[in-house]
């Protein structure tokens, strides 16, 4: 008799605007191992680590919440959510564990053992490990060093699937953990039951985005996926939805710097001979899938460091003797912002930038088309400075001066940009990416810390 194991994944960003509710439904009434999400990214930019401020709304995120732990507790499976919070931050994985108390409150439930798995990574144990050792860049510039370090806010770990494993050595029911390989969420569990190693990751490869793998795109939309020891089935739970060999073979080359590998924490997943064939109407099977093992160990290192405070203004301009005299009027204002205030230098007390939406605000200096046929352009001014002040100061002048230019074949007193109001708006500071690095560690638990508490009703 073929053993299997099946798990749901209803969301690839939990909180990332709510959970579809009908095709999740329709999913939960097939019978269920675990249920998993992945409630985090770095796609949306180093601001929430370095800030360590939540990724979506509150109600968003108890609203995920609440789907999957009411099924996971009423059939009494386990539940995993990785990169709580969105950077996976030690607050972003109580703020969860916080919400999982109010719903359990709220509905009564029967007492629970949860696992909280903190990823971050105190500075000051970087800065000790440097001193021996070089820490490697992955998508760094070069290796770490500590002039990156003192440029850093936080650091976190992204952790494989031994840390899960541990947890539930420990008899949890839940597991909520900070940032995570979105592949060891739904790997882990199906390892753990000895299934082979290679389809535990491509099983989490596949899921890790929910109904990303299917066709047409959806996002929210539920999808079943169900291992067993030859091969991994993957089911789409919207009626309109299916998955193909296309869509799930497309999915496994999603944020792939190769086509056919794809790393993780200790070692390699192999798809080079890896088949799909459609196995049902709105199922896919993919089998072949090989794990190369790491000699070494290593865990990836997300950090982010604060550059400075930001305002913003916003304007458009639809006259085209304007629009022809844009790029000039912009650098006049760029010289005349820095005779003005010549006491601070633009680059280092702060800079001044402006994106034209309509004709190279999205790409800038990398726009192949070189001369614009938009009949009118928004200007959005940013300033990012290392005080708010100064970026407010500096947003309010070039504000004025984009209201009042001078340019060749004007032919009103104003320049014919108008702005939104008189008005500067304040932006979220402004974070980068400082450490993308690869630490080796001899024991794959070395960085993370697991706690676990009961909650009860």
């Amino acid at each position: 008799m073929t053993r299997s194991m099946t798990t749901l994944s209803a969301t690839g960003a939990l909180g990332h605007e709510p959970i579809h509710p009908g095709s999740f439904y329709e999913g939960i009434k097939r019978p269920l191992d675990f249920i998993g999400a992945d409630a985090g990214s770095g796609d949306s930019a180093p601001y929430f680590l370095g800030a360590d401020e939540p990724m979506n709304p509150y109600e968003w995120e108890e609203h995920d919440l609440q789907l999957l732990l009411l099924a996971a507790r009423e059939r009494k499976i386990p539940m995993i959510i990785g990169s709580a919070g969105g950077a996976g931050t030690n607050r972003g994985v109580d703020d969860y564990v916080s919400i999982l108390r109010t719903i359990a409150e709220r509905h009564r439930l029967e007492p629970f053992r949860v696992a909280k798995i903190y990823s971050e990574v105190p500075i000051d144990l970087l800065r000790e490990r440097l001193n021996s050792e070089r820490i490697e860049p992955l998508g760094a510039d070069g290796p770490l060093s500590l002039e990156t370090l003192d440029k850093t806010d936080r650091v976190v770990a992204m952790m494989g699937i031994e840390p899960y494993l541990a947890a539930f050595d420990l008899g949890v029911d839940v597991v909520i953990a900070g940032r995570s390989c979105d592949d060891a969420i739904y790997a882990s569990l199906p390892y753990r039951n000895g299934f082979p190693k290679a389809l535990c990751f491509h099983l989490g490869k596949t899921l890790e985005c929910a109904s990303l793998v299917g066709t047409p795109s959806m996002a929210k939309e539920t999808i079943i996926g169900t291992i067993t020891d030859q091969y991994v089935d993957l089911e789409a739970m919207h009626p309109a939805q299916r998955c193909t060999p296309e869509s799930v073979a497309g999915h496994s080359l999603y944020e792939r710097v190769h086509p056919y590998t794809q790393a993780y924490p200790g070692g390699v997943l192999d798809t080079y001979e890896t088949t799909y064939e459609q196995v049902s109407e709105r199922a896919t099977r993919l089998s072949g899938s090989r794990f190369i093992e790491d000699p070494v160990y290593k865990v990836k290192l997300e950090g982010a460091g604060l550059i400075g405070y930001r305002a913003l203004t916003i304007g458009a301009v639809r006259d085209p003797i304007a629009i022809q005299s844009l790029d000039w009027v912009l650098d006049s204002i760029r010289q005349r912002t820095g005779e003005q205030y010549s006491q601070l230098e633009a680059g280092v007390d702060y800079q001044l930038l402006f994106h034209q939406y309509g004709k190279n605000g999205v790409m800038r200096e990398l726009e192949p088309i070189r001369e614009s046929r938009a009949h009118e352009i928004c200007i959005v001014t940013e300033v990012v400075a290392r005080t708010q002040e100064i970026a407010d100061l500096i947003a309010r002048f070039t504000l004025y001066r984009l209201l009042f230019p001078t340019f060749a074949g004007q032919k009103a007193t104003a320049g014919g940009i108008a702005m939104l109001r008189d008005e500067v708006l304040q932006g979220q500071p402004s974070y980068r990416w400082t450490v993308d690095h690869l630490l080796p560690v001899k024991n794959p638990l070395d960085l993370f810390r697991i706690d676990v508490e009961e909650i009860a009703r």
